[in-house]
């Protein structure tokens, strides 16, 4: 019986900025008339090589639901969606508006014709909880309809940066326990829960920080044992991470991970070659406040869900 299959990519797409001013946000630094000289030029080439490296991940078509992280607003999207090479795919979007300083966003791009949300919101790690919490990006949550007929419960997440040590890392606790006490909520209430927690977590899934995601026979992380999808001082780190529900990676159920896995999105024009440390590492589009002209200083990371019409 034919294997279908529905793919998932997660990538955080460095600083996807337009080049308007908005006065509620600290967005100055990316203006044409600020010292990173953020052009029109520039930001529409960074566009079409994120719209081409989606396309790219597709294969033989774009991938069915993608989970993007460092957005600035909705023009962003609808620029990607309506005004680029992937105007063609109609992909809708949803997206949080967080407190983040510099106003920088999750969003989740997915095809109507495979997923179709009844239910979405922002989760916000309550002020005071934590010093610093205000500042914590929201975690959006989309509840939909899968073209099997499934219910999907997915989470896009961008966990704070480890600058600060500690208190980073207390951080990124919260906001792991926060979107277990959503999950727990979500198993409750659905007979079978089929969930899928993406985006970048600024830690290894191995860390005390990311620990309540896997507690109580959770979720499943299934990125643990990839090469990295983000390089530091020579060192490649896997900090992208896909988690999903037992159901998820159960065979026995037809919805259900593919046999090849989790992988990293590592096609040559993402990379360069590094001078320093040597190998290769991702190319990216600043290289502190000098333009660099690449994509992302991450790669994409990618899963497939396959299930056979037969079983429906």
């Amino acid at each position: 019986m034919a294997q279908e299959r529905i793919r998932f990519v997660t990538y955080n797409v460095e600083n996807l900025f337009d080049c308007v001013d908005d006065s509620l946000t600290q967005d100055e630094e990316f203006l044409p008339t600020t010292l990173r000289r953020w052009t029109p030029t520039r930001y529409w080439r960074k566009l079409h090589d994120v719209a081409r490296t989606l396309s790219t991940i597709g294969a033989d078509r774009a991938p069915d639901i993608v989970a993007l992280c460092e957005v600035e607003n909705d023009s962003v999207l609808h620029d990607l969606t309506r005004r680029s090479a992937l105007r063609s795919v109609r992909y809708e979007y949803l997206m949080t508006s967080s407190l983040d300083p510099r106003g920088i966003d999750v969003a989740l791009l997915y095809k109507p014709t495979t997923f179709r949300p009844f239910a979405h919101e922002s989760l916000r790690l309550p002020a005071g909880e934590l010093s610093e919490a205000s500042t914590v990006r929201d975690v959006l949550r989309v509840s939909g309809c899968l073209v099997t007929g499934d219910t999907l419960d997915i989470f896009v997440c961008h966990l704070p940066s480890r600058l600060n040590g500690r208190q980073s890392a207390r951080l990124r606790h919260g906001v792991a326990s926060l979107m277990r006490s959503a999950i727990d909520s979500l198993s409750a209430v659905r007979a079978v829960p089929r969930i899928v927690v993406m985006g970048d977590f600024n830690d290894l899934s191995t860390s005390h920080a990311l620990s309540p995601l896997i507690m109580h026979d959770g979720l499943v992380c299934i990125t643990s044992d990839l090469s990295g999808s983000y390089r530091y001082k020579g060192k490649w780190e896997q900090i992208d991470h896909l988690y999903l529900s037992p159901a998820l990676i159960d065979i026995t159920h037809n919805l259900h991970l593919s046999p090849s896995g989790a992988w990293v999105a590592d096609e040559e024009s993402l990379t360069e070659p590094e001078p320093l440390y040597g190998g290769r590492r991702p190319k990216r589009t600043y290289h502190g406040m000098r333009y660099h002209g690449g994509t992302s200083d991450h790669l994409p990371v990618c899963f497939d869900l396959q299930f056979s019409w037969g079983d429906y």
